[in-house]
């Protein structure tokens, strides 16, 4: 009888995603390093004679170490002609007669030439069925490894059902999301090879007795290589001393030593990520796929004759938005990630962004044209993505740095809203926001610098935080025909569908943390809290004049068009968007009057005999210019077809 209305519908997605990069200007300078690299400088092969003089004596060719991935030694022999054992001088060759085929993958990749990702290493693009594991199969014509790298493929999958029924504006849904990497992730974050757990350890050591408190999945570390003397355990991040009993962290069980983890099945396995005879199926599982229910809750009910009274009750889940892709090619040189210069690695396991909203208000209403609304928030934020640290890994990389799912936010405010409807040509609306947006990182990359010290959250005010919002809108508009009631000269509607808009919107300042010792065009180090310091308030004003015209008619068919003059920042207001942490202020960083700035002047004026005064003028171009201010007054004139 028309109060119910289902409303359900379903979704498929799989976004494939490719890349490939060229560092073009190594090339040279690595052809120069392989065009030889087989062949000893200082070693002879007695066994293999170049050549005898006419003096009797005998020449040696070099030791020649043949590696089965090498194949820039053979092509450009091929190319000039020379034999293996002869020395060949790249830079006598015509660069027009080099090709990247030359080089084989593994070369080409040992030298970090590429990065790729759905393409193979000469940039051609893969089919669709090169998987994960072809990585470390796949063989070329001549027998050398060819290294396909699969693209990342995730698939997203939704369904819904909602029911809005009668009784004013009621709603009722439920949401699932279907979230898949499709791609593999490691079996153990903190080994590349997979680890025992106790239950084996104990089956093979029956000699020994498994602590009551030591469950069957804990990971076991033991004194040495082959050893079986146990030193403690691991339950995800949570470490145990041999005993069972929980420690605060592995640095108490290793004591900055070296880590040695009792590895499944070690004598049956290649422990050996680059080996060609590595399965990666003992080291990686796939993705376990994320189905996620939202449900979705809306009421409105009247609670006299004046009020309305609303609420709303959602969940919500993103796909990862950030740090996730991670390939073979990557997991190929893991070895290289405990390096300083290896920076920060991608979590291909990172799971959904949940967000929690309620929401409660009620709408009163003052008059025929107007009404007040009055609002209640209150947003939860969890499992959000933040860099952590990794730490006693098994040589030879003893920790890293990636991301998880660590993060966590709680974003609460009230919003009072006058709504007055257009009478006399003037509408109007005016909306403020108290807003309290609190949480233990505010991006990706907030915690960097202090994760290094284990899982570390605590609530400080998020980079958007907004304590105080006011926005204005107002529109004056005339219409046309008989209702038009504006200005006329010559019996002409000047005015007729135009209008102004003005907008109005004054924000106080958002947080950032106070640096306690000045540096070029930053700072270090805390002086306060965390964000504990705030920015100044911004005001920006709006406006924008129009008006609808009919141009001509073609066909029976009018072309219409509006003609906007639009302004933003009419008063041109220095509204700022970041400051220099050390003073606070978006002009000077503090640098040249600091005792730094004042030694690198002296440096220049004694030790390299310049003048100061150049360094410090284009010191002071690049002190203004790292967009701490947003933008000027900026004019816009358009015209709109309509057809």
């Amino acid at each position: 009888k028309g109060r119910h209305n289902l409303q359900f519908g379903l979704m498929y997605e799989q976004r494939v995603e490719s890349r490939y990069i060229l560092r073009p200007f190594s090339l040279w300078r690595n052809a120069d390093l392989l065009a030889n690299n087989p062949l000893s400088l200082s070693e002879v092969d007695r066994n293999s004679i170049r050549q005898i003089t006419t003096e009797g004596d005998t020449i040696f060719n070099p030791v020649y170490d043949q590696d089965p991935e090498d194949k820039f030694f053979y092509k450009l022999r091929e190319l000039v002609g020379a034999g293996e054992r002869e020395f060949v001088n790249v830079q006598t060759v015509d660069p027009s007669q080099l090709t990247l085929d030359m080089f084989s993958p593994r070369e080409i990749n040992d030298l970090r030439l590429v990065s790729y990702r759905g393409y193979d290493y000469l940039g051609n693009k893969t089919s669709g069925s090169v998987a994960f594991e072809d990585f470390f199969t796949a063989r070329d014509d001549e027998g050398r490894r060819a290294f396909p790298v699969a693209p990342f493929s995730p698939i997203y999958a939704a369904g819904y059902i909602q029911n809005k029924f009668s009784y004013k504006d009621n709603r009722v849904g439920v949401r699932a999301d279907y979230y898949d990497a499709n791609t593999k992730v490691f079996k153990d974050p903190y080994a590349i090879y997979e680890i025992e757990n106790a239950e084996d350890f104990f089956v093979r050591n029956i000699n020994q007795n498994k602590p009551q408190s030591v469950g069957d999945d804990y990971k076991v570390y033991v004194a040495g290589n082959g050893s079986n003397q146990i030193i403690g355990y691991r339950q995800g991040d949570q470490w145990f001393s041999p005993n069972g009993t929980a420690v605060s962290g592995g640095n108490v069980i290793f004591n900055g030593g070296v880590v040695y983890p009792s590895y499944k099945d070690a004598e049956n396995r290649t422990l050996d990520i680059q080996s060609p005879n590595f399965n990666p199926d003992n080291s990686f599982d796939d993705y376990e796929p994320q189905l996620n229910f939202m449900p979705r809750l809306a009421f409105s009910f009247p609670i006299s004759q004046d009020a309305n009274f609303f609420a709303h009750y959602d969940v919500l889940y993103q796909r990862p938005p950030s740090n996730s892709i991670l390939t073979a090619l990557d997991y190929f040189y893991w070895n290289n990630v405990g390096s300083a210069s290896a920076g920060v690695q991608n979590n291909p396991n990172l799971k959904p962004v949940r967000t929690v909203s309620y929401e409660a208000g009620f709408q009163q209403k003052i008059s025929n044209f107007s009404a007040l609304k009055i609002s209640a928030y209150y947003k939860e934020a969890k499992d959000l993505i933040q860099q952590r640290v990794y730490a006693n890994i098994p040589a030879p990389i003893t920790q890293y740095e990636t991301f998880g799912n660590l993060d966590y936010g709680t974003i609460k405010g009230f919003t009072f809203q006058f709504d007055k409807r257009r009478v006399n040509n003037l509408e109007f609306t005016a909306t403020y926001t108290l807003q309290f947006a609190d949480g233990s990182g505010s991006d990706a990359n907030s915690s960097s610098g202090i994760n290094n010290r284990g899982i570390i959250r605590t609530l400080n005010p998020l980079s958007y935080d907004e304590r105080h919002r006011f926005t204005a809108n107002v529109d004056y508009r005339y219409e046309s025909g008989k209702a038009y009631d504006g200005p006329k000269i010559a019996g002409i509607d000047i005015f007729a569908d135009a209008g102004i808009n003005i907008n109005a919107i004054a924000i106080s300042g958002q947080p950032f943390t106070r640096n306690a010792i000045p540096s070029q065009f930053d700072g270090s180090g805390y002086l306060g809290s965390i964000n504990g310091s705030r920015l100044p308030w911004n005001f920006t004003l709006d406006a924008r004049i129009d008006k609808n015209v009919s141009f001509a008619t073609f066909g029976g068919r009018t072309l219409n068009g509006n003609i906007y003059l639009r302004v933003q920042n009419i008063f041109n207001s220095g509204n700022i968007r970041n400051v220099y942490g050390y003073t606070g202020d978006p002009d000077n960083d503090g640098y040249l009057t600091s005792e730094f700035g004042l030694d690198r002047q002296a440096e220049i004026l004694n030790n390299e005999g310049r003048d100061t005064q150049a360094f410090l003028d284009a010191y002071s171009w690049r002190l203004i210019s790292p967009g701490n201010y947003f933008f000027p007054r900026q004019m816009y004139l358009g015209v709109i077809f309509n057809f």
